[in-house]
């Protein structure tokens, strides 16, 4: 899901890339003044990493942050599979990524004596399944999905909005946007099931699309992204389904808006940084990672970019509007309430992406 975000400063994508294209494959043989490897290679989300990060490391280490960029997990992970993988030092994949990496032997062991900092990283993020004793994850930041009403129009129709039951209102009919984000639907059906919202059981997967049908009076549209940001912003409808990171930007803008449906589970979705298996520049790498999950550092690139803040040393650098939003540093309740999708399957998200379409087309 996360993968539907946006982010707010250009990483120099382009340059990077002719830079790569021009440097041969795990750089020269040359060495700082310290004997690190000048150059390490991360592949990375576009428009996913601070360029004044990246001088800051450059300036304190000698190392040069030679950046690649990638458009989804899809391409990051069929690039590395193709043999990509010893083009780069670290990768960013996504923690529902984690399994198939893990088992493609794509993953290199992080040495915690080099990233001492990684103990920064709030203990809800450091067990996930997906890496439980925390090997080969560094939490970057994340997206939570949650629900967004108008408390003015709530309180005009006379609704509280706190369980999946409160939703077929007639007041709340043409009146509730959800992202379009196949994944995001077919969890908000599962939960309208009463179904675990991580079911990959294609059985499941046709009784939430039809929850969903049945849903299609109260749905305004499917929207963007940005599109659900803007449209409650405006106050236009009464509730939404949406990314964190565009919510919090739409609270800014609105007074009236509050996260709601707080009775039930909300999604999470974590990017990581990972070691891939070959680097290279494995000492220079981890010399990264650990300064990224540096208090400052870490809150610098939270406050760029406004996802889920992963790093609990980080939280009193955060901009305060940041730092007191629950859509950034998620509350105890909504730790306690998030769920996560911990594996790729390809056959229930081709399921997932045929359901929605079936759903938009009986509309």
């Amino acid at each position: 899901m996360i993968k539907g975000k946006m982010k707010k400063i250009m990483a120099a994508a382009l340059g990077a890339a002719m830079v790569f294209a021009m440097t041969a494959c795990g750089g020269s043989d040359e060495k700082t003044a310290d004997g690190y490897a000048k150059e390490i290679y991360l592949y990375n989300w576009s428009e996913y990493m601070s360029e004044d990060v990246i001088n800051k490391f450059e300036e304190e280490y000698g190392i040069k942050v030679v950046e690649t960029t990638f458009e989804s997990n899809d391409e990051m992970l069929a690039k590395l599979l193709a043999g990509g993988g010893t083009d780069y030092d670290i990768a960013v994949p996504s923690n529902f990524y984690i399994e198939s990496m893990k088992a493609n032997g794509l993953l290199e062991p992080l040495d915690k004596d080099v990233i001492t900092n990684y103990n920064n990283i709030d203990e809800t993020y450091r067990t996930m399944e997906c890496d439980p004793n925390g090997e080969y994850c560094v939490p970057y930041m994340g997206t939570a999905c949650v629900w967004i009403g108008n408390k003015k129009l709530l309180d005009q129709y006379g609704i509280e909005v706190n369980k999946m039951e409160d939703l077929k209102n007639d007041n709340l009919k043409n009146n509730i946007l959800l992202v379009d984000d196949p994944q995001a639907i077919i969890g908000v059906g599962l939960l309208g099931c009463d179904l675990d919202p991580t079911s990959q059981d294609l059985g499941d997967i046709e009784k939430a699309k039809n929850y969903i049908s049945d849903m299609n009076p109260y749905i305004k549209a499917f929207a963007a992204s940005t599109d659900t940001r803007d449209s409650m912003a405006k106050g236009e409808v009464a509730l939404a389904y949406m990314y964190s990171g565009e919510a919090l930007q739409a609270m800014k803008e609105n007074p009236d808006l509050e996260i709601v449906m707080n009775d039930e589970q909300c999604s999470l979705s974590m990017d990581t940084m990972v070691l891939l298996k070959g680097s290279k520049h494995k000492e220079e790498a981890e010399l990264f990672l650990n300064f990224l999950l540096r208090p400052d550092i870490s809150a610098e690139l939270t406050n760029t970019f406004q996802f889920v803040c992963a790093n609990d040393a980080a939280v009193d650098n955060l901009d305060a509007d940041l730092k007191d939003s629950p859509l950034c540093v998620l509350t105890d309740d909504m730790k306690s309430r998030i769920y996560m999708i911990n594996n790729f399957n390809a056959d229930a998200i081709s399921a997932e992406t045929d359901a929605v379409m079936e759903i938009k087309s009986s509309r």
